[in-house]
C-alpha cells in the first residue's frame, strides 16, 4: 500500500500542477480570444479546476469503499478545485459581483460536503 500511496500522491501533484498552469494560462491549449466580458474571461479558467480537484482527491483519498466517503471526498475535492480556479480567474481577469456570488455558493455547497466526509470518517474511525 505504501508504494501505491506514493504513486497516487505523485499523479495527484501532476494533476494539481497541470490544473494550476492551465487555469492561469488557458491560452496554452486554446487559441480562442480572451472574452472582453470579465465574467466570461474568468469562466474560461474554471474547468481547469477539475484537474486541481482530481489532484487534491488523489493526495488524500485512496479507497473506493465505503462509497459515501468516496463520493463526499470526490465532490469536495472537485468543488475546491473549481473554487481555486475561479479565484485564479478573479485575480488575473478582474472581479465582478456575479463571480463573488459563485464563490459564495461554492463555499456554501462545500460546508455540508466536508461535514459529510468528516461524519463518515469519524463513524468509521478513519
Amino acid at each position: 500500500m505504501m508504494e501505491s500511496t506514493w504513486i497516487f500522491k505523485l499523479v495527484g501533484a501532476v494533476f494539481i500542477l497541470i490544473g494550476l498552469v492551465l487555469a492561469a494560462a488557458p491560452e496554452l491549449v486554446s487559441n480562442k480570444p480572451v472574452p472582453s466580458d470579465i465574467f466570461k474571461a474568468v469562466e474560461r479558467r474554471i474547468w481547469w479546476g477539475l484537474f486541481i480537484g482530481i489532484g487534491i482527491l488523489l493526495q488524500f483519498h485512496y479507497q473506493i469503499s465505503p462509497w459515501q466517503l468516496t463520493l463526499s471526498a470526490t465532490l469536495s475535492s472537485l468543488l475546491v478545485g473549481l473554487l481555486v480556479a475561479r479565484l485564479i480567474g478573479i485575480v488575473l481577469d478582474g472581479s465582478v459581483a456575479k463571480q463573488w456570488l459563485n464563490v459564495g455558493i461554492e463555499l456554501i455547497l462545500l460546508v455540508p460536503l466536508i461535514w459529510w466526509y468528516s461524519k463518515i470518517s469519524n463513524e468509521l474511525g478513519i
